[in-house]
């Protein structure tokens, strides 16, 4: 198995990436098929479709958290998850990181395979000389990440009212309320600020991570050096730089 296509995204490093794409619903991604596969006709009748299902590889690389550390996050992306070994538990972020719950009832990428799925909103097909682009919206993937399959989501059979969501529901979803002064988010191109507030709001840090008001967090955003700091349930923007 190789990939079809690879997406591009706003998010070049771990740090960040939404624990699920239906809440940053304003995150575009364009999925660029390889040579191989860029053919018009493989994506005929695909535009009748509102979502997708995008059937991809993870690709972990360092933790990140600083613009210094893009690069060496970049150079350490094919580094694998089956190649490390896996563990048969895991500490899911929406427990905190404090309970460990076995991974086959998790979405963890720290899989004995490392395959992620994700349900996306299609926004357009695109059709250029060197092939279909598509432009979906809530992808929670990392720029560059390698697309293995594309499928339709069809609503009579994906979609199952009676579903249940397991040790999730006792574990209610929880987001800070983002300060961001106006000063600040002018720094940011229009069509990018909805997103970044989403993905600040879901709090990028590390599921348990200490209460330290004053340390300040980088996040690497569409060519953007977003610093913030968390104090309790509030998270405050102190600067955009460009990357």
């Amino acid at each position: 198995m190789g990939p079809i296509a690879r997406i591009r995204t706003d998010l070049p490093q771990k740090f960040g990436i939404p624990r699920n794409g239906s809440l940053a619903p304003h995150l575009h991604g364009e999925i660029r098929f390889e040579p191989e596969f860029a053919s018009a006709a493989a994506v005929a009748g695909l535009e009748e479709f509102s979502h997708l299902w995008l059937i991809w590889q993870f690709e972990n690389g360092l933790a990140g958290g600083a613009a210094s550390d893009v690069a060496a996050d970049s150079a350490g992306a094919t580094a694998g998850v089956a190649s490390r070994g896996w563990r048969p538990t895991v500490r899911p972020p929406r427990l905190g990181g404090a309970e460990r719950v076995g991974v086959f009832a998790t979405r963890s990428p720290f899989r004995p395979n490392p395959i992620g799925l994700t349900c996306v909103r299609l926004e357009r097909v695109e059709l250029r000389e060197d092939g279909p682009v598509i432009h979906v919206l809530g992808a929670d993937l990392r720029d560059g990440t390698p697309i293995l399959d594309i499928k339709p989501y069809i609503p009579f059979a994906d979609c199952h009212t009676d579903a249940t969501g397991g040790w999730i529901e006792r574990a209610p979803w929880h987001e800070l309320a983002v300060d961001f002064p106006e000063a600040l988010l002018a720094l940011v191109p229009v069509e990018k600020a909805d997103g970044l507030v989403e993905v600040l709001r879901q709090d990028p840090r590390r599921a348990g991570s200490k209460h330290e008001p004053e340390r300040v967090y980088h996040l690497a955003y569409a060519g953007l050096d977003v610093s913030f700091c968390v104090d309790g349930d509030a998270l405050r923007v102190v600067g955009v730089e460009r990357l």
